[in-house]
């Protein structure tokens, strides 16, 4: 596996995973597991074309490869003709993982952002993106590693700046955290069916990125993002991962989801 190439700019980051490398690696390249934690939805197998996918529309394609004993797992661009082999280029994600008391501490740099302004906002959105994720993943293994994930998600354009919406967001129709911003460590309450919901926030970046919680939804995971862009309207929404739900509680609670974005955005379009 030949070196990826140089770039300008890259992503690392750094997590305790309480797993083996062993099982660090499948979470990393397995489709079944991956879709534990990160895409919903994902076909292929290592050492060929991933194909990531996030409903209703996202979808995003790697080169999955393992070398070094199983303690380097690289994602990257697929090759431009597959069946000719070689290593993947463009955007290249790396994993070192390395065992230590606890577990195992994976290391990420996902290289190939260029330098200037044109690559800011996609800079940011990633670094946030892979925050959230590795987060999950860490949660997932601790809690949901034997469990089937089930997303709810509701995701809208708005028009308003950041700091409107924000407010909306995490006001008395949505997470309620009225009077108080959302901080770390903070817990909102929100309505979704019949049940009132504990939210327990992890991580802030006002307005952009909040995530944390559910307990008593047996421990969901949920993320509420805005996507970036300088001019315009832009995404925004909530992603809810629950595990072990039935179907009829799921139903509800995708529809408690779904009236609440109604609550903040107005109406889905179409």
């Amino acid at each position: 596996m030949s070196d990826p190439k140089p770039t300008t700019r890259a992503i690392t980051l750094e997590a305790l995973l309480p797993a083996t490398p062993e099982e660090a690696v499948r979470f990393l390249s397995d489709p079944v597991e991956l879709a534990k934690w990160f895409a919903p939805y994902v076909d292929g197998s290592v050492g060929e074309v991933l194909t990531f996918r996030w409903p209703p529309e996202m979808q995003w394609q790697e080169w999955v490869e393992v070398a070094r004993s199983g303690r380097l797992v690289r994602w990257g661009d697929p090759p431009a003709d597959p069946r000719q082999g070689g290593s993947p280029g463009g955007m290249v994600i790396e994993w070192t993982l390395t065992s230590e008391p606890g577990g195992t501490r994976l290391r990420m740099v996902h290289s190939g952002f260029g330098e200037g302004e044109g690559w800011d906002d996609q800079y940011d959105a990633t670094l946030a993106g892979w925050r959230f994720f590795l987060w999950h993943l860490v949660e997932v293994l601790r809690q949901h590693r034997a469990e089937t994930r089930t997303v709810a998600w509701e995701r809208r354009k708005s028009t308003l700046s950041r700091e409107a919406l924000g407010t909306k967001l995490f006001g008395p129709q949505g997470l309620a955290f009225e009077p108080e911003r959302p901080r770390a460590g903070s817990v909102a309450h929100l309505r979704l069916g019949d049940s009132r919901l504990a939210f327990e926030v992890q991580h802030v970046q006002w307005p952009t990125h909040v995530w944390g919680k559910l307990p008593g939804l047996n421990g969901a995971l949920l993320l509420v993002e805005m996507e970036p862009g300088r001019t315009g309207a832009f995404s925004t929404g909530f992603w809810l991962s629950t595990y072990g739900l039935d179907q009829n509680r799921f139903g509800e609670i995708q529809a408690g989801l779904h009236a609440m974005a109604d609550a903040v955005f107005g109406p889905a379009a179409g």
